[in-house]
């Protein structure tokens, strides 16, 4: 082969490697802005603000099925809202047992009888 064809097969192969880089780079250029333009209308719509001390009640308390996060809540709140669900929980336990061991004919607990 002769010497000037090495530096035409050089110069081509850079040539389409550049090409090639500037393809890719381009495209993934213009993915990252389109990506970068949905974050921004995610974050404009999934805006939090956390209440400020003064605020009694939290931003979303009055937009049913938004839930407010326990973090943005006073202490008070959670422990009594965590202490309520538990005596539910617990509530609904005894309650379950009654039926399950009447439904078996088993006799049923003194503790189980809130009437007695």
């Amino acid at each position: 082969m002769l010497w000037w064809m090495w530096i035409v097969l050089w110069v081509a192969l850079v040539a389409v490697g550049a090409i090639f880089l500037a393809v890719v780079g381009f495209r993934v250029f213009r993915r990252g802005m389109r990506t970068l333009g949905e974050f921004g209308e995610a974050m404009d719509r999934l805006e939090v603000n956390p209440p400020s001390d003064d605020d009694a009640a939290p931003r979303s308390a009055g937009v049913p099925g938004i839930p407010v996060p326990a973090v943005f809540s006073r202490p008070e709140d959670v422990r009594a809202a965590r202490e309520t669900a538990r005596l539910r929980r617990a509530d609904d336990r005894r309650s379950r047992r009654i039926v399950r061991r009447a439904r078996r004919g088993q006799p049923q607990l003194l503790q189980d009888m809130p009437h007695l």
